[in-house]
């Protein structure tokens, strides 16, 4: 078996990974959306949704890679994935302090 690099997965690997992450990202955009009180025009709602799935899919991925690191089955990958894109930046952020306080002297 190759060495696990970000350049030997293949892209159906990577569609599947932004895909559900992105899935993840869009029903947590719209349970937002349907607790927000005041309406928004149209044109800003698309922006924000864009957003949120671009940062969904980048915390997937990232939680992919981590999952992978740690030789994690793959169902439970993608239950991780998953959730790390309904989280997007929350996902990010806790990640980041985690890996800040492996690496800290």
């Amino acid at each position: 078996m190759p060495e696990k690099d970000p350049t030997t997965y293949t892209a159906i690997t990577y569609l599947w990974v932004g895909l559900l992450a992105m899935a993840g990202g869009l029903v947590a955009f719209i349970r937002r959306l349907n607790r927000q009180r005041k309406p928004e025009r149209l044109s800003v709602v698309f922006i924000k949704l864009i957003g949120e799935m671009a940062v969904s899919a980048f915390a997937g991925v990232v939680t992919f890679y981590l999952c992978e690191y740690l030789e994690t089955e793959p169902l439970l990958t993608a239950v991780a994935v998953a959730i790390s894109g309904h989280l997007g930046g929350n996902a990010i952020d806790a990640i980041g302090k985690k890996i800040n306080h492996l690496f800290s002297p």
